[in-house]
């Protein structure tokens, strides 16, 4: 006789996970509601887009029922409904079924609830770059290729070499990354330089950013690397530049282009 699924996984529990139609979400848009988030307003990513057509939502959204309204409404798991709709506008259009979202729903106030979304943004921890390199490594050799992983990690080609580059550094660079004083763009242009010559661009790195923040920082990052990009004129410049841009180089493009803050992947 076939085993239900809690005793077939041997879990402890279970609980309902729902499908929905994501059109038929609401997405919180007034700023006084207790549920208001401004990254609502963020645009649409490719990469995300891609992420989601390929494998799907993964990971459930929250959603609660506002009993003043009768709408359901989205906890957490903004970015995730917004992209998953524009993906399902390319499949209807091709003619191919629509995708549901999987969520569970939050009972409680409006300001119970919201204190919940709150507290689950802030304890996300996200993975560390050296950590996302050996995984990509892994995937690499079980026979994925760079595409494949940029569908998978939800980022561009570019971020994917330049990611599996930071294994090729020294471990003062990988440290450096770690800690936040070398973005991954800078690790991949240290990967070519002779070991000894890493560890002396970081020191120099970490002394020339000590103390400083936003644009200066990233000057004078610039200043070390010998980084002479191109000054860039136009939006739509900004914008190209932006795709393959890491950590404060694209925290500065961000800041230009008027968005001050970053999606994060299917979440």
């Amino acid at each position: 006789m076939a085993k239900n699924s809690k005793d077939a996984y041997g879990a402890s529990g279970k609980t309902n996970v729902l499908t929905f139609v994501p059109e038929s979400l609401h997405l919180v848009d007034d700023p006084s509601h207790p549920l208001y988030d401004d990254r609502i307003h963020l645009p649409l990513e490719e990469w995300m887009v891609l992420n989601i057509m390929e494998l799907g939502v993964i990971e459930p959204i929250v959603v609660w029922k506002d009993p003043e309204t009768g709408k359901t409404c989205i906890v957490e798991g903004r970015q995730r409904v917004k992209h998953t709709i524009e993906v399902n506008r390319r499949l209807l259009a091709k003619g191919e079924n629509s995708l549901l979202v999987p969520g569970v729903v939050r009972r409680g106030s409006a300001s119970r609830v919201a204190k919940a979304m709150v507290s689950a943004n802030e304890i996300f921890i996200p993975e560390t770059p050296l950590g996302r390199a050996k995984k990509m490594a892994a995937a690499i050799e079980r026979g994925d290729d760079e595409e494949d992983l940029a569908l998978t990690f939800g980022c561009s080609v570019q971020t994917v070499r330049s990611t599996l580059a930071l294994l090729d550094c020294t471990q003062a660079v990988q440290t450096a990354v770690e800690a936040g004083h070398v973005n991954i763009t800078q690790a991949r242009q240290l990967a070519a330089l002779e070991p000894e010559q890493q560890r002396e661009k970081v020191k120099e790195l970490v002394q020339a950013t000590s103390g400083v923040s936003g644009h200066e920082r990233v000057r004078r990052q610039r200043e070390v690397m010998g980084d002479a990009k191109p000054k860039l004129k136009t939006r739509k410049e900004i914008t190209k530049a932006l795709d393959d841009a890491t950590g404060d180089y694209a925290a500065a493009l961000r800041w230009v282009l008027g968005a001050e803050t970053t999606p994060e992947v299917n979440k």
